[in-house]
């Protein structure tokens, strides 16, 4: 092989790999929400597995496994499962959307910037455009950071999930379950 070809297939291999998507590392990453009983009892739950991923023209997408809650206490996850997100039917929840690429062509290896993003968050067949404000930052030329800078307050009423939650509510014994549901997440994206 001489080295003009070599040089061309090194050279392909590396703008192959700078166009690359990114991955969600699901080890790495984590999507938090806290729950309000009573008015005045706060606990925080999460979901174990995410995937998804960013393509390099700023279009993202996120599945989250319904069945990887984790709140703690078995029963309440069965709970969840069933009267909530019924996940029997709506098996995983997505979240999509589109960063702007000069955000992503912008940044240099440890760079941050904040920015507010637009994304659309399907629950069962309902789906809700929502705006998030997120720190993305880049680690190397193979590493993202998207961490959210202030919790999304998510509204169940607005998803239909008003019904779940009262059932969630008198299934408990409790006086009340805030439908405003604080929602934070840390991706890290893999090249």
């Amino acid at each position: 092989m001489t080295m003009k070809k070599l040089a061309l297939i090194v050279a392909a291999a590396l703008s192959f790999s700078a166009a690359a998507d990114w991955s969600v590392n699901s080890a790495q990453s984590s999507l938090n929400f806290v729950s309000v009983k009573n008015d005045v009892v706060a606990e925080t739950h999460s979901f174990k597995d995410l995937t998804g991923k960013l393509t390099e023209a700023g279009e993202f997408s996120v599945a989250i496994p319904a069945l990887s809650i984790d709140t703690a206490i078995p029963i309440r996850n069965e709970r969840i499962l069933e009267h909530v997100l019924a996940a029997k039917q709506y098996a995983t929840i997505n979240a999509k959307g589109k960063v702007d690429s000069k955000v992503l062509t912008g940044l240099k290896t440890g760079d941050s910037v904040v920015v507010d993003q637009a994304l659309d968050l399907t629950l069962l067949t309902q789906t809700q455009s929502l705006m998030a404000k997120v720190k993305v930052t880049k680690v190397s030329d193979s590493q993202l950071v998207v961490t959210t800078v202030a919790p999304i307050m998510l509204d169940v009423n607005k998803f239909q999930l008003n019904a779940g939650v009262e059932k969630l509510r008198e299934l408990a014994g409790l006086k009340a379950i805030s439908p405003m549901v604080p929602t934070t997440f840390s991706l890290v994206l893999v090249k």
